[in-house]
């Protein structure tokens, strides 16, 4: 079988070319790449993985730890992934139903390195006893970070929901609920800090039998009605944490003979291809651009490189339900 070189020699390249082929680098003339890849198709050309890690020191594989796989951490996961592959990287996803002891094994993988970089969306364990990996390998956090250690791509999700807020003060709607989500994690509580201001702001009532907690999925937001159906005075709109949730309440309020959004205005978090789907109002969130920039910052540190992030903000996307 033949090696580089003489891929090289063939093609009347140098063997640096061929590499960046192969590696798909983007500063490559386009009519020699297709010479070098037409030599390669013709001789069937194979580079030997193992010698390109011992010979670059990386596995060329990244792990994303995440509590678990749904419908909400997929899109971030399958952006990470689409990105990180056309650099040449594979993934490897450490699932931790919350369990620190996932997350260890994850970062011991770092550390022997069976893995180059770490992408975390969601952890239990404390910020000082992950940092102590940093020294083995480039670690980044979806999640807000208080540390000079691990970089973040996290995007404040108290302007987002101040924004689904704001919105609907401004179109006359007082009696406002929550849909919120896992209550000791940082998005909701930001959630939470934007409802209260907000509503102190405006000198409005917060109503705790408004405020629905541990929703997640369509069949939650189809409970969530059934609560509200309950209620003598019930609220006029409610924002939920996510696309799903609102696809739930949209969907059972409407089977119960309810005008959306007349008797109640929702408003999704995400938008998700469910609320586009659904027509229904939403925060639209740059998921993928923050797997993007995540992908940015592990690339940069491991290809000693400077990588340009791009700026990310919300947009308020409205549509029927609202």
């Amino acid at each position: 079988m033949l090696n580089i070189k003489e891929i090289a020699k063939i093609s009347n390249v140098s063997p640096s070319t061929v590499s960046r082929v192969l590696n798909n680098h983007p500063h490559v003339n386009e009519e020699t790449k297709r010479r070098v890849l037409n030599i390669i198709e013709q001789f069937d050309y194979v580079p030997n993985l193992n010698a390109v890690k011992l010979k670059r020191g990386r596995n060329f594989l990244i792990g994303i730890i995440t509590p678990e796989i749904n419908e909400i951490s997929l899109p971030y996961i399958n952006s990470f992934i689409s990105i990180a592959n056309e650099h040449g990287f594979k993934t490897i996803t450490y699932n931790t139903s919350y369990e620190k002891t996932g997350e260890i094994e994850a970062l011991e993988a770092l550390r022997r390195k069976e893995i180059d970089a770490l992408v975390i969306t969601v952890r239990a364990s404390e910020w000082r006893d992950i940092e102590r990996y940093c020294k083995y390998g480039p670690i980044v956090a979806l999640e807000r970070v208080d540390s000079d250690f691990v970089p973040s791509v996290y995007l404040d999700q108290y302007i987002g929901y101040y924004m689904a807020l704001e919105y609907l003060i401004q179109k006359g709607y007082r009696k406002i609920g929550n849909a919120f989500g896992r209550m000791n994690g940082l998005n909701t509580i930001r959630r939470i800090q934007a409802y209260n201001d907000l509503l102190k702001l405006n000198k409005m009532p917060i109503r705790k039998e408004y405020t629905f907690t541990e929703v997640y999925s369509t069949a939650d937001g189809e409970e969530v009605v059934n609560h509200l159906c309950k209620l003598k005075d019930r609220p006029d709109a409610i924002i939920c944490a996510n696309d799903f949730v609102a696809a739930g309440i949209v969907s059972e309020a409407k089977r119960k003979g309810m005008n959306i959004p007349f008797d109640l205005a929702v408003v999704g978090f995400d938008n998700h291809l469910m609320s586009r789907v659904l027509d229904i109002t939403t925060i639209h969130n740059p998921i993928k651009q923050q797997a993007e920039n995540a992908f940015k910052s592990i690339y940069e540190k491991l290809e000693n490189t400077t990588q340009i992030s791009e700026s990310l903000e919300y947009k308020l996307i409205i549509r029927k339900t609202t």
